[in-house]
């Protein structure tokens, strides 16, 4: 109905300006007010637009906005944004604080958002075109900007787009510590550099994770070896960092005493002061004794038994340092090094046979047996007897009779109980008066 109204009326304004002589232009001017005037043109009702009718023009926006559009594609519509169209409208694009109100964040009180954020793709894609935007990053990052700063570095003087090429810290986002500086060797990956490192913090040594032995090697390798090969249980209990927990320059004393681990109510030992006048805590057991002094009361601590033994039964050896005999821990000086030996034939494991060091004069016979000729060394004349002896005594070693201690000597009966006839053992009580004696029996 309306539409034949309107054709109607074009029909009669064209008859009416038909006999006019106008200029095509004027002419078509008069014949759309006309047309606009009409009371039927007023009765068209303007159909509303839809996000879809925005595509039909706008197709590299409206995908843009699809792909890249964050929230502001998946909570709005086109027309939340862009409320009036040209040529009718004029305010298209309203400013971003309308919706990202200053008072919500630092980062919303910023001027030009426009240099960092496209508003169909508001996730920044590339930092490395936009020039510096550490301003932009901090007022959301606050944290990091403080960091930054307590800790300074040649990283403090960086804008973040230099190791931040895209927002995010996913992998291709940011750069690897790698891709600017040497590894420490050749098997350092990004994440072994991660565990040391914080980028923002890069000179205070933090350990984000637990780092290897061979991670500790590429810069202290000297160290790391020797607790490898002497460290003891500090090398089978405990990683570098249960004692290093921190790392200079920006912390300092950064072992622990050894009392926190070795605690005085465990040991003696664990009493004593200056641990590392004796030990070194890479090889804890590779003790150079002969720089302490005194250090006997050090060793006793410990070794409680032969402290007691030196008291017990004085000697020489009593009066002596522990470093005298004892220069590296678990090491001792053999007896002939100061002592002369009982035969030109006799070594060390033959004076250990009969005397223990820290009691010499104690005379103990090991279970090793000590030869006839070492006996001899003193007993000579005993042992020309027992040689030109043909009995089984001569067979026999010297401690055989003479049982564990010095001067123990076993009677007869011990080994050969009564042989002869009762009467005769009371009247002859002493074997000897017709056997002569053990060393030159007769029989």
């Amino acid at each position: 109905m309306i539409r034949n109204t309107i054709t109607s009326k074009l029909s009669q304004a064209i008859g009416h300006l038909a006999p006019l002589r106008l200029p095509l232009v004027l002419r078509l001017a008069l014949l759309l007010l006309t047309v606009v005037t009409s009371p039927a043109w007023s009765a068209i009702e303007a159909t509303p637009l839809t996000d879809g009718d925005c595509v039909k023009c706008h197709k590299q926006p409206v995908e843009q906005l699809t792909t890249q559009g964050g929230k502001h594609n998946s909570e709005l519509s086109c027309l939340e944004c862009h409320s009036d169209h040209p040529p009718m409208g004029e305010a298209l694009i309203p400013e971003c604080s309308e919706c990202h109100d200053g008072s919500d964040s630092d980062h919303f009180s910023l001027n030009n958002c426009q240099q960092c954020h496209q508003p169909h793709a508001p996730v920044i894609a590339d930092f490395t075109t936009i020039g510096t935007v550490r301003t932009g990053c901090v007022s959301c990052h606050s944290d990091i900007d403080t960091a930054m700063n307590t800790v300074p570095s040649l990283h403090s003087e960086q804008d973040c787009s230099e190791c931040h090429i895209e927002h995010g810290t996913d992998e291709g986002q940011v750069l690897t510590c790698l891709e600017c500086h040497e590894a420490h060797s050749d098997e350092m990956t990004y994440s072994d550099c991660l565990s040391c490192h914080n980028p923002h913090q890069p000179t205070a040594y933090q350990w984000s994770n637990e780092p290897s032995a061979n991670l500790c090697r590429a810069c202290h390798s000297e160290t790391v070896d020797m607790v490898i090969n002497q460290g003891a249980a500090h090398a089978t209990e405990l990683s570098c960092i249960e004692c290093h927990q921190s790392h200079p320059p920006q912390t300092e004393a950064v072992i622990p005493a050894c009392a926190e681990c070795h605690q005085a109510d465990d040991s003696e030992h664990f009493k004593l002061e200056d641990c590392s006048s004796c030990h070194n805590p890479h090889a804890p057991l590779d003790i150079d004794l002969s720089d302490v002094s005194p250090i006997k009361p050090v060793c006793v601590s410990c070794h409680a038994t032969p402290g007691k033994q030196l008291d017990q039964h004085p000697t020489a050896h009593t009066e002596m340092d522990c470093n005298e005999c004892h220069q590296q821990h678990g090491d001792a000086m053999e007896c002939l090094e100061c002592h002369d030996g009982h035969s030109a034939e006799m070594n060390y494991n033959d004076c250990l046979n009969c005397h223990q060091p820290h009691q010499p004069l104690q005379l103990q016979f090991g279970d090793r047996g000590v030869k006839q000729q070492l006996c001899g060394s003193c007993h000579r004349v005993q042992l020309t007897q027992l040689v030109n002896n043909t009995s089984l005594h001569a067979e026999l070693e010297c401690i055989v009779c003479h049982k564990r201690t010095h001067k123990v000597i076993l009677t007869c009966d011990n080994c050969h109980g009564e042989p002869h006839d009762s009467r005769m053992h009371q009247q002859f009580t002493n074997c000897s008066k017709c056997h002569k004696g053990p060393h030159n029996l007769r029989n």
